[in-house]
């Protein structure tokens, strides 16, 4: 993040929107990205891409480069902080920074008479058409909410970085941390970086067998969960600790 006395005119901003498979972060894949690199003088550069959930690793560097060196801007960014964080701590990719100014959280201050504070709602209030379910237009809608809040509080070009976090409030961070350890018994037999054996119960209440190599143990919400390689289906996967009914 920048330092404080920096002036919002000298900073470049980053909105972000993804569409996803799901709503999890553990088990849910990203399937487009849309990122708007802007100024508050106007000056933007869009990036846009639709992303195989299998191969997400291969637009990973070039999506780094995008938003390195920027101050993110998300609509509610927990949500997309959470899969950008689990799409670069699974791969090899130089991690970014990870926290952003929501726009929500701004909106709530200043659009104080609207129904909702939704992004469909928002653009609409402003006059802008939306694309529905496409990435780049709801990033393009969130750097125009964005403007619009930081014009509405009267924050210019010449106000600091300090003075929008006194409006803002703290950078969000991502709702999916890792934990060193979760503390239920049969955590005990469960190790970091040591093959062990699990009785699964998935979604479908179908029970396997499953041989696993523990990288990280996750909390994402009210759930647990650990990500490891399965042996199955030669693939890493996170497990949900709920559903683990014995460790073998």
């Amino acid at each position: 993040m920048v330092r404080n006395s920096v002036k919002l005119s000298s900073i470049d901003f980053c909105a972000i929107d993804l569409e996803t498979t799901g709503v999890n972060p553990a088990f849910d894949k990203i399937i487009e990205i849309g990122a708007v690199r802007f100024r508050l003088d106007g000056g933007s550069i869009c990036y846009q891409t639709l992303v195989n959930p299998g191969v997400l690793e291969d637009v990973l560097d070039e999506f780094f480069s995008f938003i390195d060196g920027t101050v993110l801007v998300i609509q509610n960014p927990r949500f997309d902080l959470s899969f950008i964080n689990r799409a670069f701590s699974m791969s090899n990719a130089p991690r970014p920074e990870l926290n952003a100014l929501d726009t929500v959280k701004l909106a709530k201050k200043y659009f104080t008479d609207l129904p909702n504070h939704k992004l469909p709602t928002l653009a609409s209030h402003l006059g802008l058409e939306l694309v529905s379910h496409r990435a780049l237009d709801d990033a393009i809608a969130c750097m125009a909410v964005f403007c619009e809040t930081l014009k509405g509080f009267g924050l210019t070009g010449d106000s600091s970085f300090s003075d929008l976090i006194r409006v803002h409030g703290d950078p969000v961070r991502p709702g999916m941390t890792s934990e060193s350890s979760i503390g239920t018994e049969v955590w005990r037999n469960i190790c970091i970086g040591e093959e062990v054996t699990i009785k699964y119960i998935d979604s479908d209440g179908v029970v396997t067998r499953r041989q696993i190599l523990p990288k990280e143990y996750l909390t994402y919400g009210k759930n647990n969960y650990i990500l490891a390689h399965c042996f199955l289906r030669d693939s890493e996967r996170c497990f949900m600790t709920s559903r683990i009914m014995c460790v073998e």
